[in-house]
């Protein structure tokens, strides 16, 4: 294995660049897996302490540039610009000798600007992507679609997809050829393996077995709009009493008091229990003292985030054995919440069909099959080296085909 590994390094080193906006936690291994086969690696974006909408990734990406040997060119993307990923860096990468190049995204900053330049160039264009519904309702987006269009028919060479509907809308929107397209299931780390802290495991289970002696539905992540944490307040006024919901995380001031003043509304005081935000290294804690995981995502086509392009809360729960009910605006609820054996899947934005989806959760899921069956497909479908793989063929047979 060793030295088949190191005959792919010396086939690919100097041959593949890989362009995206930052490095993060859960692309960390992916990219060092590359990165040792000789992969090259172009970071577009460029967050700097303390700037708005960046700023939260800041010390993250840092840390792991510092820690890892991946082989990277960090852009200056033009902050005064409010625009990601523009810079001009970017205008350097057709006259590099890669033969290979990368791209995150078909409506990003640099697939549009270099992907007919690179082709020109004779490079070969690769396209990762979790896109799995083009956003036509937003008005840059619309004015773009005859070029994305354009580019992804005639410029793009294969598509590595994040999941099942990101490949399947390349085959349906673009009439891409299925044989060229790679699915690599978007993955995170393990969460199981980040219970280290026997103090924080402790002071999560006091703090919730503090709100109520009922068992809990977990709601971790963003309080925004199309986040459906309204639908899922809705919802509870139907879900079984024995329930509780505990919302952690923060963000829009003004949705959150929709969502406190629905709370007093529906007289679900005692019921729903929100404990703000927490540190990430802090959420496998609330998993894995809650009995099951709920995101409520809704369609928002008037938005610019108009549903959840994947949704790695649903990994890290399923990781820990927690059984999953997602909405149809949840792109892994297509690959890994399966109806009756890992979760239930929820009509987008309908309050309803989500308390149905609990209640039978809760009625079906003795001896918590559901959530052992949630991370035996998690770790089959979703892993480092089956996303090593993928890649790794698409540019084997690109280079092949050369």
């Amino acid at each position: 294995m060793r030295s088949s590994m190191g005959n792919k390094a010396s086939q690919l080193t100097g041959k593949v660049l890989y362009i995206h906006p930052a490095i993060r936690t859960y692309r960390r291994e992916l990219f060092e897996r590359l990165s040792k086969s000789g992969v090259d690696f172009f970071w577009s974006a460029s967050p700097r302490r303390g700037e708005k909408g960046k700023s939260h990734s800041y010390t993250e990406i840092n840390t792991i540039l510092s820690e890892t040997d991946i082989a990277y060119y960090q852009a200056k993307d033009t902050h005064k610009v409010s625009i990601d990923g523009l810079s001009f860096d970017l205008l350097k990468i057709p006259f590099w000798s890669h033969k290979i190049v990368v791209f995150s995204n078909i409506v990003s900053v640099p697939f549009l600007l270099l992907a007919p330049f690179v082709k020109l160039f004779g490079k070969q264009v690769v396209v990762f992507d979790e896109l799995w519904r083009y956003p036509k309702e937003i008005r840059k987006y619309r004015l773009l679609y005859q070029y994305v269009n354009f580019l992804t028919r005639y410029c793009v060479d294969r598509v590595v997809a994040a999941g099942t509907k990101a490949r399947d809308f390349y085959i349906d929107e673009f009439n891409f050829p299925k044989d060229s397209i790679a699915v690599a299931y978007n993955t995170t780390v393990d969460s199981k393996k980040a219970l280290s802290s026997e103090d924080k495991n402790s002071e999560v289970k006091r703090t919730l077995d503090s709100l109520s002696s009922n068992s809990k539905i977990l709601y971790l992540g963003r309080v925004i709009k199309y986040k459906g944490l309204d639908v899922l307040i809705k919802a509870m006024k139907d879900v079984d009493v024995s329930h509780d919901l505990v919302v952690v995380g923060d963000g829009d001031d003004e949705y959150k008091k929709e969502c406190l003043a629905l709370i007093q509304e529906l007289d679900l005081e005692s019921r729903v229990h929100f404990l703000g935000p927490c540190e990430s290294s802090d959420a496998p804690y609330y998993y894995q003292h809650c009995d099951f995981f709920v995101l409520p995502t809704r369609f928002r086509l008037d938005a610019n985030v108009q549903m959840e392009s994947w949704g790695f809360t649903v990994n890290e729960a399923m990781a820990l054995e927690k059984p999953v009910i997602a909405t149809e605006a949840v792109g892994s609820a297509y690959d890994l919440v399966v109806d009756g054996k890992t979760g239930y899947v929820a009509k987008a934005g309908d309050s309803e069909s989500l308390a149905r989806s609990v209640n039978l959760l809760i009625e079906n899921n003795s001896d918590n099959v559901f959530g052992i069956n949630a991370r035996k497909l998690l770790l089959e479908k979703c892993n480092y080296s089956s996303n090593h793989q993928a890649y790794m063929q698409v540019f084997e047979e690109l280079i092949d085909a050369k």
